[in-house]
């Protein structure tokens, strides 16, 4: 994907209703994005917050540097987001929206 400094697909697969499917990516699962070292810091680095969006902050940063690659374009999707079926601990149970800032301090009780 030359000319891109990030990836991210614009399709995964979630077993987020209990079924594995093929969902819609667009400005979410930040897990599944890939960036250059020049990439990430031309965008500014993680952004340091407690708010419960990071995750956006972090995609709208890197859009803000040019288009993502997409992988999709070239193969199915391959990043599995697994909602219910890790038995783990996933911040978006926790959260109480974007500006949330107590959300993981919710984790550590």
């Amino acid at each position: 994907m030359a000319g891109h400094l990030w990836s991210k697909p614009s399709k995964v697969l979630s077993d987020y209703t209990g079924q594995v499917q093929e969902e819609d990516a667009a400005g979410r699962f930040h897990a599944s994005v890939a960036f250059t070292r020049q990439a990430f810091e031309k965008a500014g680095g993680w952004p340091l917050t407690l708010r419960g969006d990071f995750d956006q902050q972090l995609i709208a940063r890197l859009n803000s540097i040019g288009p993502a690659a997409d992988p999709c374009t070239m193969a199915s999707p391959s990043y599995v987001f697994r909602w219910g079926s890790t038995g783990a601990y996933h911040g978006q149970a926790i959260m109480r929206g974007p500006n949330d800032e107590h959300w993981y301090n919710r984790v550590l009780v």
